[in-house]
């Protein structure tokens, strides 16, 4: 974890051991009175205070110097980071563990702590060291053979001479590409991309547009394919595998987000749905705090998303997804459409969170992010033109100029770097025997997802008014309508029309209009099922009430007194299968747009193939056909019966259900395919 501090301009901000210290650390190599940094004029001042320790500002020895926007300063053996915004310091101070153990083992249980993942024992068993985890990582014996090393959550862990060997690794993965084609079905993208990044480093890509960056970060994101012989490893692991994609964070160029959630609302979210809930508990409210200082969101936190600038608006999905601590951050073009003054801000984010230990893959066509880069990649007609750090870049293509490096980019630039060998010159990466990550165990998301969704939808003023307007206005047209002279058959088909329309209307644009957000969330392992089943529950209920409110006009109009428990149940089987196909259409729909241009493709079969305005033995045999797979004819019939009081047929209501069931099964099957890897 890590702390945001904020010195005081008015005083000396002291850093030291003594307690009365505005920052204190309890290492013995950090003096009583270590350092002192003050604010003079228009800059920041640092000044050493001791004799007998380190005091440094970038691996530079120094007495007194001023401070820069992204210095690392080391007082002992702590570091910090400073961040300059106008005449503002921040410190960026991790909490820092040496979490480094020698164990030695004997054929009996010798209990042991892994970094991040609680205590474990081990012990010799025919020659190889035999681990057993405790109840919070995946309850798996590992075993590790001489010279081979694990990784158990943020432990490292060797084994060699009848000893373990227990270390902290660094929170960010490691990424091994090598021999990388890409492909969008048959169609390769890209083609032998090699590189290594290692932990806690920043790759720029860059490229003229159409050049494969995206392509690069949509393969990671599991949306395109790669390579039958191609390798990509990312902590070890392929990037294909549940564990390690859970442990990822994707930020697109524009972030979906809710946009009636507040600034905190969705970062808590974004905790939430990714988080151990004990975790969660524990831990939130502490790194909601760090973030909104870090990210300096603090002053917007009860604003709503739809409020915020783009700066603001990117940082905030920053937060939301880093609150579960990902090894990965994957960034589409995340300084596109920001002016200087916020790009500058992000980037020195971006530096801070890889200073904590992130590992950090943008696409950039901002020049300033090689900046804080420290691996660049360069594509040229979807192949690697250049692999390195800027300064490389810059010797490679002879230039100072970051613009020059594209524009000297060519056929011949590019193939004369591949011929060069270096681009060979890649690894098989950092290899474990074995991987293993802690279960998270989330928060139950049913009630979640309905109170998440009530709460967007009553921010909502038009959709609070089209709710309940909606049936009041309808309702009221129909009793000047009908009266007890009308057809009891025109009555029947205009209630189950209302249903239809209402359940379709309220349900079509619910998944599509948080595709990309429920994916991600799935693919961080929320579970499918409570998102759907919330949504399923909010809509229908809906629905019905909307429906009933229609009748209540009705009924005062044509004294129509039907039992209210089986009319209630017929409606329930009217609005179930028009929910469930709505979310169906919306699962598949590419955007609202065009979910909303199949209401009229779903509303026409009810009228049509009901047998309310032509009976169903008039049809022609197709028509005949169609209808057994449309519900609002079982629900017509159904409706009919009860009106006139003759002996239903309980088949109208396990037709419409099964229908119904049939839709949430196909739904349930396209949502968990959208979150799998290609």
């Amino acid at each position: 974890m890590f702390h945001v501090i904020t010195p005081d301009a008015s005083k000396p901000f002291t850093i030291g051991r003594k307690e009365t210290s505005d920052l204190r650390f309890g290492d013995l190599f950090v003096s009583r009175e270590h350092a002192v940094i003050e604010k003079r004029g228009e800059g920041w001042f640092l000044r050493s205070l001791t004799q007998n320790s380190v005091t440094k500002v970038n691996d530079n020895d120094v007495t007194e110097t001023q401070l820069k926007d992204g210095d690392i300063i080391v007082i002992g053996v702590r570091r910090l980071r400073a961040t300059l915004n106008g005449n503002e310091l921040s410190l960026l101070i991790l909490d820092q563990k040496e979490d480094v153990n020698s164990i030695s083992l004997s054929g009996d249980w010798t209990v042991f702590e892994i970094p991040g993942a609680g205590n474990a024992k081990a012990r010799l068993d025919d020659g190889q060291a035999e681990i057993l985890c405790g109840k919070d990582v995946s309850q798996k014996k590992v075993s590790v053979k001489a010279g081979e090393t694990v990784r158990i959550e943020q432990g490292e862990i060797a084994f060699n001479e009848n000893r373990l060997l227990v270390s902290k690794g660094a929170c960010g993965f490691d990424v091994h590409v090598r021999d990388l084609d890409v492909f969008a079905g048959k169609r390769r993208l890209l083609h032998d991309v090699n590189f290594e990044l290692p932990a806690g480093e920043i790759l720029a890509i860059i490229g003229r547009s159409g050049q494969g960056k995206s392509t690069l970060l949509h393969l990671l994101e599991g949306i395109h394919t790669k390579g039958a012989e191609s390798e990509v490893y990312i902590g070890g692991m392929d990037y294909r595998k549940k564990d390690i994609r859970e442990r990822i964070a994707f930020m697109a160029q524009d972030p979906a987000l809710r946009k009636d959630l507040t600034v905190e609302e969705t970062i808590l979210h974004g905790a939430r749905t990714s988080m151990d809930k004990r975790e969660f508990a524990a831990t939130a409210r502490e790194r909601l705090k760090s973030f909104m200082e870090l990210f300096g969101l603090s002053d917007r936190k009860d604003h709503r998303v739809q409020t915020l600038s783009g700066g603001e608006l990117r940082r905030t999905a920053l937060a939301a997804e880093l609150m579960s601590n990902p090894g990965l951050i994957v960034l589409d073009e995340p300084l596109s459409g920001l002016d200087p003054y916020n790009s500058r801000i992000l980037c020195s984010h971006l530096k801070q969170l890889a200073f904590i230990g992130h590992t950090i893959i943008l696409t950039t066509h901002s020049y300033e992010a090689l900046d804080i880069a420290n691996k660049v990649l360069v594509l040229h007609k979807g192949g690697q033109g250049f692999y390195g750090s800027p300064q490389e870049a810059y010797r490679y293509f002879r230039t100072t100029d970051p613009e020059a490096i594209l524009s000297g980019l060519d056929d011949e630039t590019a193939v004369r770097w591949k011929n060069s060998g270096e681009s060979m010159g890649i690894g098989n990466g950092k290899h474990y025997s074995d991987v293993v990550f802690r279960k998270v165990h989330r928060k139950e998301a049913f009630f979640y997802s309905i109170m998440l969704s009530l709460k967007q939808w009553f921010r909502d003023r038009g959709k609070v008014a089209a709710l309940f307007l909606q049936p009041v206005v309808i309702g009221f047209l129909f009793s000047q309508i009908f009266s007890s002279l009308s057809s009891l058959w025109t009555v029947a088909f205009a209630l189950i029309l209302c249903a239809n329309w209402f359940a379709l209307s309220l349900s079509i644009r619910e998944i599509v209009q948080e595709k990309d957000i429920l994916r991600n969330e799935f693919r961080k392992g929320l579970h499918i099922a409570p998102v759907l089943c919330g949504k399923i529950l909010l809509s229908s209920v809906a629905a019905f009430l909307q429906t009933m409110t229609v009748y209540a006009f009705v009924a005062f109009r044509t004294s129509l007194h039907p039992n209210l428990a089986a009319l209630a149940a017929l409606f329930a089987c009217t609005v179930l299968p028009a929910v469930g196909i709505g979310l169906l259409v919306s699962s598949l729909s590419r955007n609202s747009g065009q979910a909303n241009a199949f209401l009229p493709l779903l509303i026409i079969p009810q009228v049509a193939l009901a047998g309310a305005l032509v009976p169903l033995d008039q049809m022609q045999q197709i028509g005949k056909a169609l209808s057994t797979v449309i519900w609002s004819r079982y629900n017509q019939k159904g409706l009919l019966d009860l009106l006139l009081e003759r002996h239903g047929d309980a088949m109208d209501y396990i037709c419409a259900l099964a229908l119904s069931v049939g839709f949430y099964i196909f739904t349930a099957i396209i949502l968990f395919r959208s979150k799998k890897a290609r």
